[in-house]
This record gives C-alpha cells, sequence and structure tokens, in this order.
C-alpha cells in the first residue's frame, strides 16, 4: 500500500495520532467498573454447597431463607443467593458456633438432614 505522504501533512497525522494516544491513556486510567458478585439460584446454591463437601436440599434451602436462617434474596419472585454472603453464612456456622462435641450449628443440620434421608429410605442411620 503505497501513500503520498508529503512533508506539511505530517503535523496534521502527529496531531491525529495525539489524539488517539491521549483517548487510549484516559481509557486506561479510568477506574476499572466494580465487578457484580457472584449468585446463584436454588439449584446453582445447590450444586455449590455440594462443591463444598455440603448437602442440603433446595427444598431446605428454601425453608432456611424463608426463616431468614439463610442470607438470600428475591428478585422477580426468584430465590437468589450471593456467593460472597453465603460463605460469610459458612464461616460463622462452622468457626463460632462450635457445640461443646465440637460440631457447629452446620454440621449438626447436615448431619440431621442425611439422618431424615436415610430413615425416609427405610434405612438406619
Amino acid at each position: 500500500m503505497e501513500t503520498n505522504l508529503k512533508f506539511e501533512d505530517i503535523p496534521a497525522l502527529l496531531q491525529l495520532q495525539q489524539a488517539q494516544l491521549t483517548r487510549i491513556e484516559m481509557m486506561l486510567a479510568r477506574p476499572a467498573e466494580p465487578q457484580k458478585p457472584q449468585q446463584f439460584g436454588v439449584a446453582g446454591f445447590h450444586d455449590y454447597l455440594k462443591s463444598l463437601g455440603l448437602e442440603m436440599s433446595p427444598s431446605k434451602q428454601q425453608k432456611m431463607s424463608a426463616k431468614g436462617e439463610i442470607p438470600s434474596h428475591k428478585f422477580n419472585g426468584h430465590l437468589v443467593f450471593i456467593k460472597d454472603e453465603i460463605d460469610e453464612w459458612i464461616q460463622s456456622q462452622t468457626s463460632t458456633n462450635v457445640k461443646a462435641n465440637g460440631k457447629s450449628d452446620a454440621t449438626l443440620l447436615l448431619a440431621k438432614n442425611a439422618n431424615k434421608k436415610l430413615n425416609k429410605g427405610g434405612k438406619s442411620a
């Protein structure tokens, strides 16, 4: 590609380049937009707990959310869990509420749920 560049065109081209560089610098200097917190629906929350080795049925999640026992939000009629809030809740359940036998409320709750499921299936715990 051949261009016929004249000496007298150079100042205008340099000015154009400077304007483009200034726009790029402004874009780079602009603070990044805050990231949207990761959130889950009931199924995603169930999968997240499962990935942490915790089991809780979706119906139990909904019941505990309705009672305010789990941090949750309603958005357009759907139950939404925010990961950071859930992580804080899990941490608070496992570190501050340790019983005399060394088990936390969350661990005891999950164990009770597991026993109920086993008993419903005709098996003994």
